[in-house]
């Protein structure tokens, strides 16, 4: 399965160490610049994971189009997408995630990914996972957070 991913799920998933069940992905030059950032945090673990797979987008006016909306990293994850024909997009902001589906890509979020994580047994449970994402500043709504648990068949009965 092939992949691009914007910043936001990779610096989620390097917050809880995970990194390491993403396959197939591959991000924009824009998005490596902004996980690698100096002095932001994972820094480093993301510089490792990403520096070989970046890939440079070819269509700058369509990225520079989509930056009216969304932010670049963002734009150029959906365009990179669409000029590689992947898969799907890894992005958790809802309105990308929204312009991603208008242009008819498929879409996974960083929830979907430990999902899926689990699905392959790479992982035996979600819900520290993602509590340990709250934990860590990431927002994850009530709704979502319960979704989730019901997908990965972690619901306690009451």
């Amino acid at each position: 399965m092939k992949i691009v991913s914007n910043s936001s799920p990779l610096i989620a998933l390097a917050k809880i160490g995970m990194l390491d069940v993403l396959s197939g992905v591959v991000i924009s030059k824009a998005v490596f610049d902004e996980i690698t950032k100096p002095k932001r945090e994972y820094a480093k673990e993301l510089h490792e994971w990403g520096k070989d797979k970046i890939i440079e987008v070819k269509s700058r006016k369509a990225v520079e189009y989509l930056e009216l909306m969304i932010d670049r990293g963002e734009a150029e994850t959906i365009v990179l997408a669409e000029e590689l024909n992947v898969d799907a997009v890894l992005i958790d902001d809802l309105k990308a995630r929204k312009i991603a589906n208008l242009r008819g890509l498929n879409i996974i979020g960083t929830i979907g990914v430990l999902l899926d994580a689990k699905e392959r047994g790479f992982i035996s449970e979600i819900k520290p996972l993602l509590e340990e994402l709250m934990k860590k500043k990431i927002r994850i709504s009530k709704e979502l957070y319960e979704h989730a648990l019901e997908l990965a068949h972690e619901v306690e009965i009451k």
